[in-house]
């Protein structure tokens, strides 16, 4: 296969769906499909999600169970061909996943090392989606032993929580066939061919249409610029940054704090992030895209595909409190959630509709993502540890991961650290005109800094950017 190196031998994994059917795009799939035709050609868009292997399972069952998932779930056996100019979904009901499988001896060490640069490689080679189904398999056999495996999926065919789903899923196969059980039960779910056609349907229409009229009601009263009052600097080479903080204090501090304020944790943390962005953008006022999931039922959330949209909303920083922003942050999400689902068609009309008549297009180059697999927390029945807050905020775990010639003004993502259960993983991904890299590594330290803060007493948002430890980072404009 392209990309990857030649010490990977391929093999079938053979699947047997219950149909074959051609539909029109969903509307998640068409955003991707914009995305894919906006990047450099030849660019990969793809997820990876490791698992380790349980005991006793060999190659022949890693196969048969890779087979299972493709024939459970369509997302995972459909090509995307061009039928009159136009894309769309063709699943198929029979055929194959190409399975890899790296073989190694060695020390431990070296066959790990070898095994992450092999998972750089399969996420950054792309499918062909006319022809190519939408995943691929590779299996690090260590010793003759099968130990763990990734999963590579297109992003045309499943978002972040879908591939996490798929991993999920297998794991469980796996586990039964370790076992000797049958493979757990197909729970209801929605293909995405059934949900195309229940976007075109009047129900679907009737939806779309009352989420287009909020996204237009959002795109009317958001900023034009969050960074207006901001002077742009010189930029770094290339121009945008990401950095990442990974944190094994976030999870618990927002965990006390919903419950102190009687919220969820990702209301708090959309909270942090709009009273750090209003620092940084020396704004009271500040749009954000809420990258909505739509996974509002159980079949959806028991479903693989591209749900995920975007959703444009109105922060309010004038508090006076944090307590407040908090309050505003619960229902401005809400409310996005409940009409993240649309056809981003009208949504593009409605965007350009708008633009033109405020003479320039509104703020839709920040954005905030949850992206934990289970957002809640468990309640924490302990205090923390202050030695351990105080290591963390003194030797705090930042990196840079990635830089490139374009990107967003801001994007802040707060996730799960797959290997490390019970620490959440915070990344900022700015333009360094308006956020140099020693702002980006600020923010990101300061989160952590402010939860703590927080958890002593209910803020000033005029006392964020102190406590967040931003006096001095952030520069007088």
């Amino acid at each position: 296969m392209p990309g990857l190196t030649a010490d990977v031998r391929w093999q079938p994994a053979c699947f047997t769906g219950s149909r074959a059917i051609v539909e029109q795009l969903t509307w998640g799939q068409v955003l991707v499909e914009r995305d894919i035709r906006r990047m450099p050609s030849g660019a990969a868009y793809n997820v990876t999600v490791p698992l380790l292997i349980p005991e006793g399972v060999d190659l022949a069952m890693v196969c048969a169970a890779v087979g299972a998932l493709a024939g459970r779930f369509e997302a995972l056996r459909t090509r995307f061909p061009r039928r009159d100019g136009r894309l769309v979904q063709e699943v198929l009901d029979s055929g194959s996943i190409p399975v890899g499988v790296f073989s190694g001896a060695g020390p431990a060490e070296q066959f790990a090392a070898a095994a992450r640069e092999l998972d750089e490689q399969l996420q950054a080679t792309p499918f062909d989606h006319d022809r190519d189904l939408p995943m691929r398999v590779l299996v690090y056999v260590h010793r003759q032993v099968p130990r763990a495996l990734v999963l590579c999926i297109a992003h045309l065919a499943a978002d972040l929580q879908s591939s996490r789903l798929a991993a999920r899923v297998l794991a469980e196969m796996l586990a039964c066939r370790a076992a000797g059980r049958p493979d757990p039960a197909t729970p209801e779910l929605v293909h995405p061919a059934d949900l195309a056609a229940f976007e075109r349907s009047p129900r679907g229409r009737t939806v779309s249409a009352a989420a287009v009229a909020h996204l237009r009601r959002q795109l009317n009263a958001v900023p034009l610029d969050n960074f207006a009052a901001v002077r742009p600097v010189a930029p770094a080479e290339p121009r945008f940054w990401r950095g990442v903080l990974d944190s094994p204090i976030s999870a618990p501090v927002l965990g006390l704090l919903a419950d102190r304020y009687r919220t969820s944790t990702a209301t708090v943390a959309l909270a942090v992030t709009a009273a750090l962005l209003g620092v940084v953008a020396e704004t009271d006022r500040c749009g954000l895209l809420l990258v909505t999931g739509n996974r509002t039922t159980a079949p959806q959330r028991a479903s693989i595909g591209t749900l995920t949209q975007h959703m444009p909303t109105v922060v309010d920083l004038t508090g006076p409190a944090f307590s407040d922003l908090v309050r505003h942050c619960w229902g401005t999400a809400v409310r996005a959630f409940r009409h993240g689902r649309f056809d981003p068609v009208d949504g593009w009309a409605a965007l350009a509709e708008v633009s033109r008549e405020r003479g320039a297009e509104p703020e839709i180059r920040c954005f905030f993502n949850d992206m934990r697999g289970a957002p809640e927390t468990p309640p924490v029945t302990a205090p923390l540890d202050r030695d351990v807050v105080q290591r963390v905020l003194t030797e705090p775990s930042f990196r840079w991961t990635e830089r490139r010639p374009a990107g967003p003004s801001f994007f802040m993502e707060v996730g799960d650290v797959l290997d490390t259960p019970g620490q959440l993983r915070w990344t900022l991904l700015g333009d360094t005109t308006l956020l140099p890299p020693d702002l980006i590594r600020a923010v990101l330290i300061g989160v952590d800094r402010l939860l703590v803060r927080l958890l002593d007493t209910d803020l000033l948002l005029s006392e964020v950017g102190e406590a967040a430890g931003l006096r001095g980072v952030v520069a007088p404009h």
